[in-house]
């Protein structure tokens, strides 16, 4: 049995004697390139920025004045603090 699929199967009647089409690299080519892939693509970045700004506008609306996760700042003691325990 023939293992490639690009050539016709010898057994089968419809295609018994056909030689496989010669097909030149244009008329092989899945699709066309240029132009109509650049529109596709720069129409994807523009959707993602119309969604991606309106979202961090609303974000940092709601975003609190003083977050939560901040480190707390400690101050030590002062010196003069420690010198008031009179013997």
């Amino acid at each position: 049995m023939n293992s490639r699929i690009d050539l016709p199967d010898s057994t089968d009647r419809h295609t018994r004697g056909m030689r496989p089409e010669t097909v030149t690299p244009i008329e092989a080519r899945q699709g066309f390139r240029g132009r109509p892939v650049l529109i596709v693509l720069l129409a994807g970045i523009v959707l993602a920025m119309v969604v991606w700004i309106p979202a961090e506008w609303w974000g940092n609306s709601i975003a609190p004045e003083n977050p939560s996760n901040q480190p707390v700042q400690e101050t030590a003691p002062s010196p003069a603090d420690n010198t008031s325990v009179q013997r």
